[in-house]
């Protein structure tokens, strides 16, 4: 039998009190980890309004946001940008032309502050703990004013497109052996992982689970791209064991106030003695493409977008875990939610023929599937954006699809023993359908102890990890944390 459990404001980044140890301030309290409330929240309802909030408010709101940015303050540049002849008139249009200075110069103060903060955490000096604490303040509150200036372009939901798509023809796309790598996916470590890429580290700074640092280093798949990860380590623990949290589409809790982070996975596992490693994904963060929102390409770009995506986070997932290695970590979990456990899950194949030191020793998979193809033509989120009807329009058929699959789905044997896998699925999913995540577990043959199945959906599996957090004791009893 397998178990079976039946915006930020601002005045949360004040510093903590002066009699207190400098260090970043805990996240607030999320009434969602409080049982009669998470208990309540935490079903399949919660996550039909969350698809249709993302899909029908999130994603244009991010589009109109990402073209602002783009515009340098200019009406018609906007309007452009949007696929819009020009603004609306009345007071939507006078309306928009305020907000898209004011988006332009939050731009310029978060520049600067993220400027300081790089002088700072990569500069070489000395800075004081007092400094460290001051400047990831600022960046974080100038970070999260930005990214909510989503919100000023309310009046244009519904004229817009979630997305500025682009879709390649099945011809303008390349060949499948041109694209297959390692373990027959489209992941391909450059020269077999003999040499990678060297990784730069920051100063540490305290916080509220242990201390914390960033990563950086040139991406092995996506030439020209800097990396990115925040690692928080546990203090008072030698040599502990590293998960490394791959994140899903869109998600950049980095980029925003920290009562997003109220329900993260990450102070309950330091608490048990893990080190996190959070990687920055492609396109996201720091690594946003100019006039885009975060991840957007990897789904406006449809297969070719995913293809992408996939082959350069998968070899920085190796690099991370070679670092983890080289800083005492004897075992190294790999994982993630969503788009991360569908990385992490690919990365599992392909390290088959990586090297053993770049290997995970353990997998822990929220809200995954082994069918790429069910996400994209059944996923209630795909739906929601038109996806399956810009593939058509595009000439794609079903068939044109299931060439490039191979790529792109687990279908081989992970470098991880059964044993060593942990998953929890929502049996109400629908975005990353269960049917295509319990198929995997079977295939895999990951032991009832460690499948979790419940009874929620996408977004409420992977939430609700802070209040009832069973599979994640279960990955710290098998690499013998806590």
């Amino acid at each position: 039998m397998t178990p079976k459990d039946s915006h930020a404001s601002d005045s949360a980044l004040v510093p903590l009190s002066s009699g207190a140890s400098v260090r970043l301030p805990a996240p607030p309290f999320s009434p969602l980890t409080w049982d009669p409330v998470g208990a309540l929240v935490m079903r399949p309802w919660y996550d039909r309004l969350m698809v249709n909030l993302v899909a029908g408010w999130v994603l244009a709101l991010s589009r109109a946001w990402a073209a602002a940015l783009e515009s340098d303050g200019d009406p018609a540049g906007f309007a452009a940008a949007l696929g819009l002849e020009r603004l609306p008139g009345g007071f939507c249009g006078w309306r928009l032309e305020r907000r898209l200075a004011e988006t332009q110069e939050l731009s310029k103060v978060h520049a600067g502050a993220e400027a300081h903060w790089n002088d700072l955490y990569f500069g070489g000096g000395h800075p004081s703990p007092e400094q460290l604490v001051a400047a990831e303040l600022a960046r974080r509150r100038a970070s999260h004013r930005l990214m909510a200036a989503r919100r000023f372009f309310i009046c244009l939901r519904g004229r817009i497109a979630p997305l500025r798509w682009e879709v390649p023809t099945p011809a303008e796309m390349p060949t499948v052996d041109a694209l297959r790598g390692d373990g027959g996916t489209c992941l391909r470590l450059p020269a077999g992982g003999k040499s990678l890429p060297p990784v730069e580290q920051s100063q540490w700074v305290p916080g509220p689970h242990g201390r914390q640092c960033w990563l950086r280093f040139a991406s092995p798949g996506l030439p020209g791209d800097t990396a990115w990860a925040q690692v928080i380590e546990p203090e008072g623990v030698v040599d502990p064991p590293t998960l490394i949290s791959l994140h899903g589409i869109c998600v950049e809790s980095e980029h925003w106030g920290p009562a997003i982070d109220a329900i993260d996975i990450a102070p309950g596992l330091t608490r048990k003695g893990f080190r996190i490693i959070r990687p920055e994904g492609p396109w996201h963060g720091r690594r946003r493409l100019p006039g885009t929102f975060g991840g957007e390409p990897a789904m406006a770009r449809g297969p070719l977008g995913f293809l992408s995506l996939f082959a350069a986070w998968g070899p920085e997932a190796a690099v991370l875990i070679d670092w983890a290695r080289r800083h005492g970590s004897a075992q190294v979990a790999l994982g993630g939610v969503s788009l991360g456990a569908l990385t992490s899950q690919l990365t599992a194949v392909a390290a088959r023929d990586w090297p053993a030191r770049l290997r995970p020793d353990a997998l822990l998979l929220i809200a995954c599937s082994e069918s790429l193809k069910e996400i994209a033509f059944k996923g209630s989120l795909a739906a929601g954006i038109g996806l399956p009807a810009q593939l058509a329009a595009k000439g794609w058929s079903e068939a044109d699809v299931e060439r490039y699959l191979p790529l792109m789905e687990p279908r081989g044997e992970p470098a991880v023993a059964p044993e060593k896998i942990v998953m929890a699925l929502g049996e109400a999913d629908d975005l990353t359908p269960f049917s295509g995540g319990l198929s995997l577990a079977r295939r895999w043959r990951v032991p009832p102890a460690n499948l979790f199945l419940r009874n929620q959906g996408h977004f409420s599996v992977a939430f609700d990890l802070a209040r009832r957090p069973q599979p994640l004791d279960r990955l710290a009893g098998i690499l013998g944390a806590g």
